[in-house]
């Protein structure tokens, strides 16, 4: 009843408000600056609509106007003004320098605030970076807002402050938690970096916040604006198999070197020229993926009432064949005032559909270039794995097995503000967060060499999660003469349930009839259901002080209390303290008429971190498909799933950041720069315990580390215009330093893929393994590497195999010997973004942008070059590997074809010789696999033009652009792997044990950026 009354008032608060239209004339009108030059390219506005035009070669405009409207004239370096035209035929407006953007207002945490007055690390991301490319908000905060880091979709704000999920807070119109809307809705993004800024959020803030405004409507007519864009991308780089001729001649020198006597060659691959170029299987994968996105709004008002709806629709094919995403989404905004109340709302309801099929991409590499993928003999159309080889068939998976899934999200607040006298307000936001899921999956009953799936299997499962927030604030803003006073007072909670149900069975009827209760086989079946609940409690404060602008003050305070933790830990007190001292505000630095503005910041502050699965306080039994045998009964059972630790508590991070912020020449260069110091404390981590004690896969949650991060930010800006040609460019660079300083009782944290290691006094998550020292260039180098006892140290090698270090001199090669062998932290990132646009006379604009982005002493560790290079099996490599040793030239006669290859010496390399069975382990995972993940990436290069009003105005349009554009056009690297930009493995936990790891799995969550083409179209009218 209570969700009813909700939507009630979301569908009332959606109505339209009036509108009133008026009479239009014709005015003309000449801008100017101080000098009396006429300005190009002056944008002249009437105010709450998109009426408007440019200024000509010498200042002037036409532009039909209501009666009573107000224009808004405007030039980059101006003082924007608003002028009445009401009783003038023409206008003669002068434009002033403007010393002032520091007037701007910039989103805090439950308020606003003049970015001048700031005295905490924001940064703001100007929308019009969202332009620039197809998913503009990632890569405007990747390459546009120092200290920022995005790695395939997973944003990273000043270093990794834990080992556990450090993903960003999105608050979106108040809404915690919200959905981030389509970049043509937004009107504002700030980056909340340090605690002073992030405090009022309390432990939702630990690992930073983005704050999002979406455009709403504004008083006059009606408008409507289209934004779309279709794209075609690709893989931005290939990794070259060996083609069949290459792959046989490989698989029989592995033989010949194996055992030089042996005659059991593959008769299929006994005449490599016979073969030719065979099959690539990741061709087969591949296409020119196609995707398209349309976004609709219609926006209008009154003074008192406004609205704005927002329709998107989107399509997107990755790169790889049976799977497609469909989006649907609209969004209603809504403001309303009368007298002392203002209400309003931000309402969005999303409908994702997502069509795919589970298939091993990069299983894909080993399938043999010898061999076919169909076969029409072949019940299913699909040939197996033969030639030696024993993997699956990454085509037939595909088209074998498919999975569906719906998901709906209603999320948005609605609020409503009473002002009782000037200054003094209490405003009331409700939180809406719904989120239902439904996946089904379907495996059908197939068999083809060394892969079969019998019978069928059908699965479904299901999710409804409710989650909803109360925000009592009370606010008041006082001006004593030139001291300024803004106190803020709040009561916050928050509810989340959810609830999941799962089941499943074989051996269905057929596959058009997938009904759970239809199975033929009744002792198949499986179901299961879960509930979850978690709740959080909030009380917060800030006083921000300014005293004549010049001296600034901040005090930030939230206490939260977590159903995460047991009562006696329940609550943790977060306080944060900034401070600034606007310099160039003192009488001394007057002589400096360069210097617009200069402040200097300081902050320090108290975060939170309680992100970890509910009830760790206490012990969990799980029942979900556990059962035993008793009396030739199945019997369902239960085991524990979770060990309790009654004494978990708040992980906390502690953070100091000193700043300086700079405007100089007429606001035309802007500087920032920051360093900053994050320690966290009482770090959450899952310790390691016996099996024995009766837990599957899960540890004890507990307080045990410490772990800091430190570097320098460093952006800057510079905007001016020649004539009618307008520019700007940016640029920024952040360093980080991290370092784990305790884990407790705990030495180390080995991650799960075997590679990443987590110790006190190095970074998150190095990688670990064995230290190589190049190859044995000769049988005597091999019998020369000897112990103190004169034992071979490796006595499986042979000229050609990789030599390893005995790290601890105990005279033999073992686990022992593994050292650290890479970061995969950079030792700094950066950006660089151009903007410039040229205004001609009487024929449209011309714009263009590029972003660059980069990332440098960071390592990867190339998992899939364990096989890919492996040179053990009959598995297919890369190409890298026609570089390989051979210590003498081979004239090699096949015993089963009697064909002739000759394989020539090559001791001038570092790629190991081929053998079958690798006796001497060169895939050991070592220092050989780790390269350089440096790189340089054009991010995005657009061009667009926009038609000139006078031609539009004949169609009654507004404003028309078109552009045409390229993502990830460039990369510059070293890395041989498909891209540069790995992100981790534990994509889904969000943790940061595994990054940089590329190619583990043969379905890799890491996959590849995508080079992408696009046109796109912008229309008001």
């Amino acid at each position: 009843m209570k969700n009813t009354n909700y939507l009630g008032l979301i569908l009332i608060l959606c109505m339209l408000p009036i509108i009133a239209f008026s009479q239009a004339r014709e005015l003309t009108g000449v801008v100017k600056d101080g000098t009396g030059l006429g300005i190009i390219g002056a944008s002249v506005m009437e105010k709450g609509t998109s009426n408007g035009t440019i200024t000509d070669f010498d200042g002037n405009f036409k532009l039909n106007v209501n009666e009573n409207s107000v224009l808004v004239i405007s030039f980059v370096g101006y003082k924007t003004q608003e002028v009445s035209v009401k009783g003038q035929n023409s206008l003669d407006v002068i434009l002033s320098e403007d010393t002032k953007v520091l007037d701007d207002v910039v989103v805090i945490g439950y308020g606003t605030q003049k970015k001048a007055d700031l005295s905490s690390s924001i940064a703001v991301l100007d929308t019009k970076e969202l332009d620039k490319v197809p998913g503009g908000l990632s890569a405007g905060l990747q390459s546009s807002v120092p200290g920022v880091q995005v790695t395939n979709g997973r944003i990273r704000i000043r270093g990794v402050g834990s080992i556990n999920n450090t993903d960003p807070l999105y608050v979106v119109d108040g809404m915690i938690g919200g959905v981030v809307p389509d970049e043509n809705n937004i009107a504002s993004i700030q980056v909340l970096k340090d605690a002073a800024s992030c405090a009022i959020y309390g432990a939702r803030g630990a690992n930073g916040v983005i704050m999002i405004t979406t455009k709403r409507g504004s008083a006059g007519k009606v408008t409507v604006d289209y934004d779309g864009y279709v794209g075609w991308k690709g893989l931005s780089h290939d990794v070259d198999m060996l083609n069949g001729q290459q792959l046989a001649e490989l698989i029989n020198e592995e033989m010949y070197n194996a055992d030089p006597n042996r005659t059991d060659y593959l008769e299929a691959l006994s005449n490599p020229a016979a073969i030719g170029e065979g099959y690539n299987m990741m061709d087969e994968l591949k296409r020119t993926a196609f995707y398209q996105k349309h976004n609709l709004s219609v926006s209008g008002g009154s003074e008192n009432a406004n609205f704005r709806i927002n329709t998107t629709y989107s399509t997107d094919q990755p790169t790889f064949i049976r799977e497609d995403y469909e989006n649907y989404g609209i969004q209603f905004i809504s403001d309303f005032k009368k007298g002392i109340l203002t209400l309003g709302e931000t309402m969005t309801v999303n409908r994702n559909l997502h069509d795919w099929s589970d298939k091993k991409i990069l299983g894909a590499q080993k399938w043999s270039s010898t061999l076919p993928f169909y076969d029409e003999n072949s019940e299913t159309g699909f040939a197996g794995a033969g030639n030696g080889t024993d993997c699956g068939n990454p085509v037939a998976e595909a088209n074998l097995n498919w999975n569906k899934s719906e998901a709906t999200t209603i999320n948005g607040n609605i609020y409503a503000t009473i002002e009782f006298i000037p200054g003094l307000k209490y405003k009331f936001n409700l939180g809406i967060d719904m989120y239902r899921y439904m996946e089904q999956g379907y495996i059908a009953d197939y068999s083809i060499p060394y892969e079969t799936h019998t019978p069928d299997e059908y699965k479904m499962s299901s999710t409804k999660t409710n989650r909803f927030l109360y925000e009592n604030t009370l606010s008041y803003d006082k001006m004593f003469g030139k001291h300024s006073l803004n106190v803020l007072f709040g009561v916050t909670s928050e509810e989340t349930k959810g609830l999941g149900h799962n089941g499943g069975a074989r051996a269905m009827p057929s596959s058009d009839i997938l009904i759970l209760g239809s199975t033929q086989d009744e002792s198949s079946k499986v179901v299961g259901s879960s509930v979850s609940q978690s709740s959080m409690f909030s009380i917060l404060g800030r006083v921000n002080y300014s005293y004549d602008s010049k001296y600034l003050l901040t005090f930030n305070f939230r206490r939260d209390g977590s159903s995460n933790f047991s009562k006696k830990n329940r609550y943790g007190n977060f306080p944060s303290i900034s401070g600034a001292w606007r310099i160039s505000q003192e009488k001394f630095m007057s002589r400096f008429s360069w210097l617009d503005d200069m402040k200097i910041r300081a902050s320090w502050g108290m975060l939170g971190n309680s992100n970890i699965n509910p009830y760790q306080y206490q012990s969990t039994v799980n029942f979900n498909q556990i059962w035993y045998y008793l009396n030739d009964s199945k019997v369902t059972g239960a085991l524990p799933t979770t060990p309790s630790n009654p004494d978990v508590k708040w992980e906390t991070q502690y953070s100091t950041d000193l700043g300086l912020d700079m405007t100089l020449f007429n606001n035309r260069l802007s500087m920032t720069m920051d360093y900053y110091y994050k320690k966290t404390k009482d770090m959450l981590i899952q310790v390691p315990i016996s099996y024995s004690v009766g837990y599957m896969l899960t540890f004890p949650t507990l307080n045990a580390g410490s772990i800091e991060n430190k570097g320098f930010e460093f952006a800057v800006t510079y905007r001016d215009h020649i004539g009618r040609f307008n520019y700007s460019v940016s640029g920024n660079l952040t360093t980080v330093r991290n370092k784990v300083l305790d884990l407790g009782s705990n030495n180390a944290i080995f991650a799960s893929n075997s590679v990443t290691k987590t110790a006190v006094g190095h970074s998150i998550g190095q990688f670990w393994g064995y230290v190589t020292d190049g190859l044995f260039k000769s049988d005597e180098e091999v019998q020369a590497y000897r112990n103190k006892d004169g034992e071979l140290l490796q006595p499986n090698a042979a000229a050609g195999d990789i030599r390893f270090k005995d790290i601890n001199n105990d005279g033999q090669i073992t686990d022992e010997d593994k050292d650290y062998i890479g970061n995969p932290i950079p030792k700094f990132t950066y950006g660089l973004s151009a903007d410039a646009s040229y205004v001609t006379e009487s024929a449209g604009t011309i714009d263009f942008a590029m972003i660059w982005q980069g990332s440098q002493g960071n390592d990867i560790f190339n998992y899939s070059r364990v096989d890919n290079e492996g040179m053990h099996h009959y598995y297919n490599n890369t190409t890298e590997v026609l570089d390989r040793f051979r210590a003498e030239d081979v004239t090699f006669v096949n015993p089963v074809s009697g064909v002739t290859t000759f394989y020539p010496k090559n001791t001038d390399t570092d790629m190991p010789r081929a053998v079958m069975g690798d006796p001497n382990q060169n895939r050991r995972l070592s220092d050989r696999y780790v390269e350089d993940g440096s790189y340089l990436r054009l991010k995005a290069l657009t061009l667009g033009y926009t038609f000139p009003k006078q031609w539009l105005s004949k169609v009654k349009v507004e404003n028309l652009r078109v552009y045409v554009g390229a993502k990830n056009l460039l990369t510059f690297t070293s890395y041989k792997g498909y891209d540069p930009e790995v992100g981790d493995q534990d994509s889904n936990s969000g943790t940061n044990l595994t990054r940089g790891v590329d190619g583990m799995s043969l379905w890799d969550p890491t996959f590849p950026n995508t080079r992408e083409f696009y046109v796109g179209l912008q229309l008001t009218f």
